[in-house]
């Protein structure tokens, strides 16, 4: 198998193109399909093949010359269509659990954390924080979730701002570029002998001013950005490979073999059906009709009391009603979202849900509730905990090995430490026992500080000048008191002296 440099190095960008995309994986389904399956404009129930409209007979104004009978003819009647977008709420929930609460990092050295970091190791653990800071990480975090959980990869760019000749401004920041499918990206990982990542290439499109198109094609190595154009004869490089101011690929490539949804998409389907079968129904039977045998003289006027309704001898009038229960509806229904949420890890948090829970359930019984959905973002940081700490050593190798945000660190501090992800999975807590059980297991003593206790009142926005009014507010009480007793003990020797 040939390695990333050998491919590049032919200068044939037809062949590069060939050799570089030959190879991925391919998907169990296609991104079309988990597309329509993700958006609900586009699911099953609104296909008039897989939901034909349903034929029934109408009256027309015509009658048979031989019978004297009406004639009907055949018309297609729109059905009840509810897609329902479960997909959606899986992947959103999945995203809230996992980085929910924002993602800290620590400095690790031989996958043990250093508690006291050296100077150069401080500096670059700034720089680095500094950077994800610059690139607003905390929400990058979760767009790079949900394209994941999505479309099933994804992956981050990173790159610095340059000079007009090219070159890295040390001075500019370093910045991330979220790439996607859905955002116009295709996405090419290569890998060698040992399953390792040795390079990268990416296939967009450049629209100009008037919306004209040119097909793009970039490589990156762990020095080099080779780019290529498609002229429409093939591809063409464009230029001399550009270096790109990291010793490392500068890409981190997500990927996850299925949706969030995949598992349960069979029952999401039926639920749609189920649902928009139940709508049919009650269009049908919702609303009172009537069967009449015979001929009926006259019909009652709206909101008539005591309605008397009169017909010729022999005329029978049933109102129609649906004998069957839906009970059997509304209990499979809820059998099915019961499977959907629970082989999807997710939790049920709907206002109906939480109704059922009350507010005093307990801290212990909560965690309980919502063990399934942790549990499935602790998984998740099998993933992303490792393409993070990739994360961080790609842009601490970029700042160690150009000199910006923080110039003069040496290379062999990036080398030699680690910057590990520390992940929080959101969990819902009965903030109120913790607390009486937190001030029990001290005796009732004091286990916050003043000026802790107004950090977390939420009602307050700036600590420092509350905590300073409460000062003010004490001091004038005192004073107070203290004039009052003044005024006391001087009304007291007025009286002795009399």
């Amino acid at each position: 198998m040939k390695n990333i440099n050998e491919i590049v190095n032919t200068g044939d960008g037809d062949k590069v193109y060939k050799q570089l995309t030959a190879r991925k994986k391919p998907f169990s389904k296609s991104l079309e399909q988990i597309e329509a399956e993700y958006d609900p404009t586009k699911h099953k129930v609104f296909d008039e093949k897989y939901r034909p409209r349903k034929s029934v007979q109408v009256p027309t104004d015509k009658k048979d010359p031989q019978t004297g009978k009406v004639i009907y003819k055949t018309k297609k009647v729109e059905r009840v269509r509810i897609a329902i977008p479960v997909q959606k709420n899986i992947v959103e929930r999945a995203v809230g659990f996992l980085f929910g609460i924002p993602v800290d990092y620590k400095t690790t050295q031989n996958g043990i954390e250093v508690k006291k970091a050296s100077n150069n190791q401080q500096r670059l653990f700034n720089a680095v924080k500094k950077v994800y800071h610059h690139n607003k990480m905390r929400y990058f975090d979760k767009k790079l979730a949900r394209m994941v959980f999505r479309q099933r990869e994804a992956a981050e760019l990173w790159y610095m701002e340059t000079n007009a000749d090219g070159t890295v401004n040390t001075e500019g920041k370093m910045r991330v570029k979220l790439l996607a499918p859905i955002l116009g990206d295709m996405l090419y990982p290569h890998f060698n002998d040992y399953d390792n990542m040795d390079g990268f290439a990416r296939r967009y499109k450049i629209y100009d001013e008037e919306g004209n198109t040119e097909q793009h094609f970039d490589v990156y190595t762990d020095r080099f950005v080779y780019r290529f154009v498609d002229t429409g004869k093939g591809w063409e490089p464009v230029g001399s490979p550009k270096v790109h101011g990291f010793t490392k690929i500068p890409i981190v490539y997500y990927r996850q073999e299925f949706t969030e949804w995949d598992d349960v998409q069979p029952e999401i389907e039926r639920a749609e059906d189920l649902t928009s079968n139940w709508g049919d129904t009650n269009d049908y039977f919702g609303v009172p009709k009537y069967f009449v045998k015979g001929t009926l003289k006259g019909f009652a006027e709206k909101g008539e009391q005591g309605s008397v309704f009169q017909g010729e001898k022999d005329t029978d009038m049933h109102m129609l009603s649906w004998d069957n229960s839906p009970a059997s509806v509304t209990g499979e229904l809820a059998n099915l979202f019961s499977m959907i949420y629970s082989y999807t890890h997710s939790a049920d948090i709907s206002f109906e849900k939480m109704k059922e829970v009350g507010n005093n359930t307990s801290g212990a019984a909560i965690r309980l509730m919502f063990t399934d959905p942790h549990m499935n973002a602790q998984v998740k940081t099998e993933l992303f905990g490792e393409m993070f700490t990739r994360r961080s050593n790609i842009v601490a190798n970029g700042i160690c090995n150009t000199g910006i945000i923080d110039k003069g660190i040496p290379m062999s501090v990036a080398d030699e430490t680690d910057f590990e992800p520390i992940f929080t999975p959101y969990m819902p807590k009965n903030e109120v026992e913790e607390l009486e059980l937190i001030t029990k297991s001290v005796g009732g003593k004091q286990t916050t500080s003043r000026r802790r206790a107004i950090e977390l009142n939420p009602l307050n926005d700036d600590a420092a000048q509350v905590e300073e009014e409460i000062k003010q507010e004490e001091e004038e009480a005192l004073q107070m008191a203290q004039k009052a007793m003044s005024v006391g003990e001087s009304s007291s020797s007025v009286e002795e002296e009399k």
